[in-house]
């Protein structure tokens, strides 16, 4: 979901059939989601043991799911937990932890058969009173979640109708619901451990997933994960179906990149994504495999829009104005990503390009000119996260900004978790961040006022009527042409207000190890990391 320093697009997905998945999707998804990868490891006969590490820009802030917005611990919570469901290689929903389940009465009913013998790595029963303590947990106000609860809102109940049976009953029919079932946003949590450890849930929650929590550093720098002995399942796209090949997965948070990339060149990481500006350094690499990642990220600006300055559309569209985005491609990420003048990346299901032509054009002396005239020459407080590209993007626009004659002083976090506090708190005037997502329904997450005020993840401080209604329609609606028009206005819209401004969709390239085989992707990009397993000589 928010993104600091790791695009490997892991998050692991939903499941059904393809009829469903048409319907809830309007057939979003694509088939490759690594299409034009510079390399493939060749397969060879799996063996069990090893180990590898992965590198993150930035440390975890909580590894309980339904606590965090951070992508880091998303991306270690898809290896400890299990959703729902699951998405294969074409797109299809298909069974998780439901191999079956069913939708009535119009879509706002869902029933789901669970697995039986699934155990949690604690050896706890995993049965639909999880389910239903998962969910509703989520939902409720006093756990504070900021993307799960938003996921799951559509939920007016979950019911328990027997030990491998839950049910779902919807105020309406949601389209990005099915999705968010197979994420680890939504992963099912183990009730008798979180209600004996409920004051603890950050550092070592038990999930069924492939892999547990051994250990986890001083603030989520250094966690370690080992192999689930008492997994005993996969999806269908998954070869596995039991224990990971791979025995440990150690993910260690490194800001620096070419301090990230001199590791992987020298043995103390193994797999990481690699910035445009040090892929001069790993191309060629015999040592190494290199895949191109379909881009679904997201770097944008957002406005406190609650107070002056930045609550006058004019001020507003003169920032918009300094944005010079080929300049932030070529700087900030090496030239791997591409510009965008809208809410959405192009690889998100129902992007409409036609949107761009409402974004202000790069025009230093017509912002100037705003600037002047609405006396908003600042300072203002430029909110960011401390890696990298971002860190370069402040720095351009700080610059930018100041040539025409703003004045922004940089606040740089130095986790996801202090960004999002200073943000819902609104301690800042402009802020920029980045963003993974495979749905439109990202829009909803951000901006509905309904995430607002510290409840979620738009901190505009606006409310606005007009986009909550398209952004709900675009979650309710299931007809695939209607869905596009909805969010066709729902990005002009954001595009003529400017509270939120898309500025560039970086292009992901994964370095792994060579030495690590059995890497593939299901259509989300969701690695099938039960597969991978480390070759002997």
């Amino acid at each position: 979901m928010i993104e600091a320093g790791i695009r490997q697009h892991r998050i692991r997905r939903a499941a059904a059939t393809a009829t469903v998945a048409a319907a809830f999707l309007g057939a979003g998804f694509v088939t490759s989601a690594h299409a034009g990868q510079v390399g493939h490891a060749a397969a060879n006969t799996p063996t069990y043991g090893g180990s590898y590490s992965i590198r993150t820009g930035d440390a975890a802030d909580c590894l309980d799911p339904q606590k965090t917005a951070s992508g880091v611990s998303n991306e270690i919570d898809s290896y400890v937990f299990d959703p729902l469901l699951s998405i294969d290689k074409k797109g299809h929903y298909v069974g998780n932890l439901a191999p079956k389940y069913s939708v009535a009465d119009g879509g706002k009913r869902l029933t789901f058969r669970l697995r039986q013998n699934v155990r949690f790595s604690n050896g706890d029963p995993l049965t639909a009173s999880d389910v239903k303590f998962t969910f509703d947990r989520a939902l409720n106000p006093a756990t504070a979640s900021p993307v799960a609860a938003s996921q799951l809102a559509a939920i007016g109940a979950t019911k328990v109708v027997n030990k491998y049976t839950v049910e779902l009953d919807l105020k309406t029919p949601n389209r990005p619901l099915l999705t968010n079932l197979a994420g680890s946003y939504t992963g099912i949590l183990d009730s008798k451990w979180m209600r004996a450890h409920a004051d603890s849930t950050c550092n070592k929650p038990v999930g069924s997933g492939p892999y547990m929590i051994r250990s986890a550093g001083a603030a989520f720098s250094d966690v370690v994960l080992v192999a689930n002995k008492r997994h005993n399942f996969g999806p269908s796209w998954v070869t596995n179906k039991g224990v990971p090949y791979i025995t440990t997965v150690h993910f260690k948070a490194i800001t620096s990149d070419a301090t990230a990339i001199s590791e992987l060149l020298s043995g103390g990481v193994d797999y990481t994504t690699i910035p445009g500006t040090q892929l001069s350094r790993v191309r060629g690499k015999s040592s190494l495999v290199l895949h191109k990642l379909r881009s679904q990220s997201v770097t944008f600006v957002e406005f406190n829009a609650a107070k002056p300055p930045f609550n006058d559309p004019q001020v507003r569209k003169a920032f918009a104005e300094v944005i010079n985005r080929k300049n932030i491609v070529q700087a900030a990420l090496g030239g791997l990503g591409q510009p965008i003048n809208g809410p959405l990346a192009p690889g998100i299901p129902f992007y409409d390009k036609s949107a761009s032509k409402y974004m202000p054009k790069y025009n230093l002396s017509a912002a100037s000119k705003i600037i002047t005239a609405k006396h908003a020459t600042g300072p203002y407080t430029y909110l960011t996260v401390g890696i990298p590209d971002l860190s370069t993007q402040a720095e351009i626009l700080q610059q930018a900004a100041g040539q025409a004659g703003m004045q922004l002083n940089i606040v740089t976090k130095s986790g996801v978790g202090d960004f999002v506090s200073a943000a819902a708190k609104g301690d800042f005037d402009v802020l920029s961040l980045s963003a993974t997502y495979t749905d439109p329904d990202i829009l909803y997450l951000l901006l509905d006022s309904s995430q607002g005020g510290g409840k979620g993840l738009n901190w505009t401080g606006v409310t606005d009527l007009t986009l909550d209604s398209l952004l709900q329609q675009g979650r309710t609606t299931l007809a695939k042409k209607k869905i596009g028009a909805i969010y066709a206005k729902a990005q002009v819209q954001i595009n003529k207000d400017l509270y939120f401004v898309g500025v560039v969709a970086p292009t992901g390239i994964l370095a792994i190890r060579s030495t690590i085989k059995g890497y593939h992707v299901d259509a989300a990009g969701a690695s099938a990391i039960q597969d991978m397993y480390i070759k002997t000589k």
